[in-house]
């Protein structure tokens, strides 16, 4: 039977089947991880979702034969594409059965929709976009349960984004740290000499302050990450969307913010590896995944270095070093045994450099795909 590729627009039951169709791909697979669909349901809501206030998306699903096989999401983000002075488009949320197709069918309609948009290149796979999880496609390394945000996939679909054309934009790198209490004799020594220096200091966050605290760390963010590939500067609306489900996410302790002499000059942010605690839940809170959630939370002992970022002018200086030490220090007082730096890019070379100081394995590729549209 002929593959339909079905829009999704606003109808809720498409919406419904669109979220719900991992389920079917990825059946029994032990690696897995559902995200949570009531939460999922708030990201998509266009009202809710401070995103869509600079961004336009669509998403659609395949059908073969009166089931759905396949689904993939488009969009354009102006806050993007006016920062990079580029003309692009994301495809993401791609979830397919290996049907070739299938395949090339929601690829091209995610590439017409971006043409039509006026968009000159796609770019992805994201949800959207690098703002968001799940960004990119893991090519390489080890593929068992990802951390938290942090994508997981089929092999073929390597396959299915090759044979549509795309080629690899850009590599993203995951480090497997270990969180034991003592380093190499020369890193540690070159580790308190940063520690010593005159006027630094890297602290908690104050979480009785938690709102000046987190623009803080937006505007440091902002600054520190602007000419890096894949950035896109965050407004005070979508860093406020995403504060509220972090302050409850993040321990003090995992959120560092460095200072020279009183002023802020770079922050870090890790958190706990809650998809050690959310994945028997299959994406289901209700009616008692609340309980098991609360239950599997107390035996995590893993956690991920999500985003780290010092000002240009303090750069060399050691800082983001001290700052890998001091998170590595609190994760072992606090029993997590092991932990992921992600993503790095793969021509970061100072940050990919400072984690092999520390022996960090990479132990996970990643690949964002780009495409030029006619």
């Amino acid at each position: 039977m002929a593959v339909n590729i079905i829009p999704v627009g606003d109808d809720r039951k498409l919406l419904d089947r669109f979220q719900k169709l991992p389920y079917a791909v990825y059946g029994d697979d032990p690696h897995v991880v559902f995200p949570l669909l009531d939460e999922q349901k708030k990201f998509f809501n266009r009202s809710h979702n401070p995103f869509f206030s600079h961004a336009v998306a669509e998403m659609w699903l395949a059908v073969r034969d009166g089931r759905d096989v396949g689904r993939i999401s488009a969009c354009v983000d102006r806050t993007n594409n006016e920062h990079h002075k580029e003309q692009v488009g994301f495809y993401g949320f791609y979830e397919s059965f290996d049907d070739a197709e299938a395949a090339a069918a929601l690829l091209q309609a995610a590439a017409d929709w971006i043409r039509a948009q006026g968009m000159d290149t796609m770019r992805g796979p994201g949800c959207f976009t690098s703002n968001h999880d799940w960004y990119g496609l893991q090519v390489g390394g080890r593929f068992d349960r990802p951390m938290i945000g942090m994508p997981y996939n089929p092999r073929y679909y390597e396959k299915h984004f090759a044979d549509f054309g795309l080629t690899g934009a850009q590599d993203l790198y995951a480090w497997w740290m270990e969180t034991g209490g003592k380093l190499p004799e020369k890193m540690q020594e070159l580790i308190d000499r940063v520690l010593a220096r005159p006027g630094l200091t890297i602290r908690p966050m104050d979480m009785k302050n938690f709102l000046p605290e987190a623009s803080l760390v937006r505007e440091l963010y902002n600054q520190c990450w602007s000419a890096n590939w894949g950035f896109i500067p965050l407004s005070d609306a979508e860093f406020a969307y995403m504060a509220k489900d972090m302050k409850s996410m993040v321990d003090a302790d995992f959120l560092l913010i460095a200072e020279m002499d009183g002023k802020p000059v770079g922050f870090a942010l890790t958190i706990p590896d809650f998809n050690q605690a959310t994945q028997p839940l299959k994406g289901r809170l209700l009616p008692f995944g609340w309980l098991k959630f609360l239950l599997g939370k107390r035996k995590i002992r893993s956690a991920r270095c999500i985003l780290m970022g010092v000002l240009p002018d303090y750069r060399k200086m050691g800082i983001d070093m001290g700052m890998v030490y001091k998170t590595m220090m609190a994760a072992f007082d606090k029993g997590i045994t092991h932990g992921e730096c992600s993503w790095i890019l793969a021509d970061n070379r100072a940050m990919n450099r400072i984690l092999e100081g520390y022996g960090a394995d990479c132990y996970k590729t990643y690949r964002v795909y780009e495409k030029k549209l006619a």
